[in-house]
């Protein structure tokens, strides 16, 4: 097991530059000394937990721990550039995953913004990690952390608060993953419809009803339908943004409850949208504000967040009345109309200046989309209906509450830091800190500049979707100049992914509940099923779907043929039916038929086989 060797407490200045969400950060650190020999107390035996505690003079904990110098380091939460964490240091806080994050021209336009991420930037980070020299730790703090794994043999834990506790894993990589979806992971409600296809429809309710004539025409197994703007449009700058007033806008969604009963009665469920923000001067701003119910500055007026081009008030979830209040318009304004669910977005807006009921926004910062995701869970028990909703944002204990995650907002292009191949290390990561339900949105979100879906991008996007949790598109943040799912240069291809995804429909509902039984991912890391496979440790856009699917997508633009790495074992191909041993093999993959294998051992490997082979 892991063990501390040097102990300090000492004193800190952290300054936090925040922009649109996206944290620059910097820390000095003196008057640093060794801890006292009772700072550290064992308070718990199995799994060891030890809690630690600075003087009050102090403000940060430093921890030093003696490890291997030959390992590969997981966890982190969702991470989209680096699967291993060896040799990298790190902030660990919730922020936006921000907008070119790789080298390169986007990269620069989104630096002179302000918007521009580091490699690690993400909404869903969590202080958990795992090595495969079979040890782990979880540092059970809401506080700014910041690790350091540049040093071979050694881990140094800086935790920005003068109380903190660490929680030890020991066992493979596998056993402790699995130990932690047993104390942290998700347990999601499974309805047959979440494994159908997601469309998303803005606009109006005729624009959903073109949508749903549409997918019965090309045989799409719709069974939900996504519409973000149910409660009214805000054209931007940016985009084609959401009112943000949670009530159902009566203009363009007339009779919505009516059309949503009727919708439901064909199998074709409405999810909705909603954050924790509310645009200023709407009706409820205006009711929040007079109840003293928005986030604060410091001089106490309701404090201005700008999102992207408009001012917003954010809900201050650590008032309990304006929790239950929340709570209830969920309940009230999208329960009650027949909502099958939602997208719970945001969380990480929190600004580290702002004041609320309990404390500042630095002492809430990373927990307030755990609180959001507690409210959303709270409001979908209380009102005894069958809902599930989706999130973005998160932090350690966030998957306690949220049934479904997803990766958040891609570019609409190739690049590894922020666009296609940048959702498969998301999912991955997501899955061993939590998350049972991944997924993404189909074809990317974020389109500036000169970024559009091309329909080579579009068509390799929707190929990952079929063969993922759940499969959902998005119309983009300019849906006017990025084409849709039922444009024709994409309509065939997408129509038959999205059989071919709901062909999977038993396959991944019986691997989802043996998921949850087991208390392991559905998205697999191949290296936990082989840990003693160096390849496998090392690969981070391939994975396993289930225990017998291997996806291998295809990340490159104008890729015919595409490199995969099987594990041990014996693989059948799932276009073509060959079967492969162990080893790198180069196949074939044209659009429409991406490199997936099914493991030879799978008792119902014929039966599956013969699924897909049925669609054309």
């Amino acid at each position: 097991m892991i063990q501390i060797v040097e102990a300090f407490e000492a004193s800190s200045n952290v300054k936090i530059k925040d922009f649109h969400g996206h944290c620059n950060i910097s820390t000095k650190i003196w008057n640093k000394v060794k801890l006292a020999k009772d700072a550290i107390k064992k308070i718990k035996d199995s799994p060891l937990t030890i809690s630690i505690e600075g003087s009050r003079e102090a403000n940060t904990l430093i921890l030093k721990f003696k490890t291997n110098k030959k390992e590969a380091i997981f966890g982190g939460g969702e991470q989209y550039t680096h699967l291993n964490l060896e040799g990298r240091k790190f902030f660990v806080f919730v922020q936006e995953q921000g907008v070119g994050r790789g080298y390169n021209l986007i990269s620069f336009l989104a630096w002179l913004k302000g918007v521009r991420g580091n490699w690690y930037s993400t909404y869903f980070p969590q202080p958990v990690f795992f090595s495969t020299a079979g040890y782990g730790l979880i540092v059970n703090t809401f506080a700014l952390t910041k690790v350091d794994f540049t040093v071979p043999g050694e881990w140094t834990i800086e935790i920005y608060d003068r109380k903190a506790q660490v929680i030890f894993l020991e066992g493979t990589l596998s056993q402790m993953v699995e130990m932690f979806h047993k104390m942290y992971g998700s347990k999601p409600s499974i309805y047959d419809w979440i494994f159908g296809v997601w469309i998303a429809s803005q606009g109006s309710v005729e624009a959903v009803q073109r949508v749903i004539q549409v997918c019965e025409r090309h045989k799409i197994p719709l069974t939900a339908l996504w519409c973000q703007d149910w409660c009214g449009k805000n054209p931007t700058k940016f985009g084609r943004q959401v009112y943000w007033n949670w009530s159902y806008d009566e203009k363009d969604y007339h009779n919505l409850p009516e059309y949503i009963e009727k919708w439901k009665e064909k199998g074709i469920h409405f999810l909705g949208y909603i954050n924790p923000f509310l645009i200023k001067n709407g009706p409820l701003y205006k009711e929040a504000a007079n109840r003293g119910y928005l986030v604060k500055t410091k001089n106490g007026d309701p404090y201005d967040i700008y999102v992207t081009t408009f001012p917003a008030g954010m809900i201050d979830l650590t008032n309990s009345q304006a929790y239950a209040w929340y709570k209830d318009l969920i309940k009230k304004n999208m329960l009650s109309i027949g909502m099958s669910g939602w997208m719970a977005d945001f969380g990480e807006y929190l600004p580290v200046d702002a004041k609320l009921e309990k404390g500042s926004g630095m002492e809430y910062h990373n927990e307030y989309p755990v609180i959001w995701a507690r409210l959303n869970k709270e409001a979908v028990e209380e009102s005894g209906k069958d809902a599930v909703f989706f999130m973005r944002a998160g932090y350690l204990q966030s998957t306690l509450y949220t049934p479904i995650h997803w990766a958040g907002d891609q570019n609409v292009d190739w690049s590894k830091s922020d666009g296609l191949p940048s959702v498969i290390p998301a999912m991955i990561s997501m899955s061993l800190c939590g998350s049972k339900l991944v997924h993404f949105d189909t074809g990317g979100y974020t389109s500036l500049f000169w970024l559009k879906r091309s329909p080579e991008l579009f068509m390799r996007w929707a190929e990952i979707g079929a063969f993922s949790p759940i499969m959902r598109t998005h119309q983009t943040n300019r849906p006017y100049k990025n084409f849709q799912f039922d444009d024709p240069r994409v309509l065939n291809h997408f129509s038959r992914m999205a059989r071919i995804h709901f062909a999977l429909k038993d396959y991944l509902k019986t691997e989802l509940e043996e998921a949850v039984k087991t208390n392991k991912p559905l998205v697999r890391h191949l290296a936990l099923d082989n840990p003693d496979d160096n390849v496998c440790l090392k690969l981070k856009y391939q994975y396993l779907l289930g225990r017998y699917l291997l996806v291998a997508p295809v990340i490159k633009r104008g890729a015919k043929s595409w490199k995969v790495y099987l594990p041990k074992g014996e693989w059948i191909h799932l276009w073509s039916r060959r079967k492969f041993e162990q080893g790198w093999i180069e196949i074939e993959s044209p659009l429409g038929y991406p490199p997936v294998f099914v493991k030879a051992s799978y008792e119902k490997a014929e039966e599956l086989l013969a699924k897909v082979r049925d669609i054309s």
